[in-house]
């Protein structure tokens, strides 16, 4: 089912305000039943309620018809999750999501959730843009979007991020 979730916020992206990328998505949505495990919501559906606002995101801004035209795809190189407070089957909550900081081939994009003021869920994705095995550098993909401003914000978060990222990529003792 949550196939379906992605596929809805493709269709109604289309019919809602278009965004620059500088700009913060608002995308309402509400906890099914195939969420939930027990009595509260799930992480992996949480993470697909993400999916569902970044998607909502690339087609307000134009990226998205950008990228099927040029047969472009955006693997996530990397996503960090904190989870603060679990919501229940029916409850209704919002997920925010804005870009807030592009290199010259990452784009990091940052997510909430929040439902009546309060913080549910954080989400921080460092993503690329590829064409084959060839990276698509980012001042090429704003130039297409026209974009007023290049986010360039919160650059202690980036480097906060990468450190983490490379000690965990060192530190897994997981071996096959």
């Amino acid at each position: 089912m949550r196939w379906l979730r992605l596929l809805l916020a493709l269709l109604f992206a289309k019919f809602r305000v278009k965004l620059d990328i500088s700009e913060t998505s608002f995308k309402s949505f509400r906890v099914w039943l195939t969420d939930i495990d027990a009595s509260i919501m799930n992480h992996a559906a949480i993470l697909t309620v993400f999916e569902s606002g970044r998607i909502d995101f690339m087609v307000r801004t134009g990226f998205f018809t950008i990228a099927r035209k040029r047969k472009w795809y955006f693997p996530s190189s990397s996503i960090s999750v904190q989870f603060f407070r679990p919501l229940k089957v029916f409850q209704k909550a919002v997920v925010l999501t804005r870009i807030f900081h592009v290199t010259d081939y990452f784009i990091y994009t940052e997510q909430k959730i929040i439902k009546d003021g309060k913080d549910i869920a954080l989400c921080i994705v460092k993503s690329k843009v590829k064409s084959g095995k060839e990276n698509i550098g980012t001042q090429e993909i704003t130039n297409l979007l026209n974009a007023k401003k290049i986010p360039a914000e919160e650059r202690d978060l980036i480097e906060q991020f990468e450190r983490q990222d490379e000690a965990f990529k060192k530190k897994s003792y997981l071996k096959p």
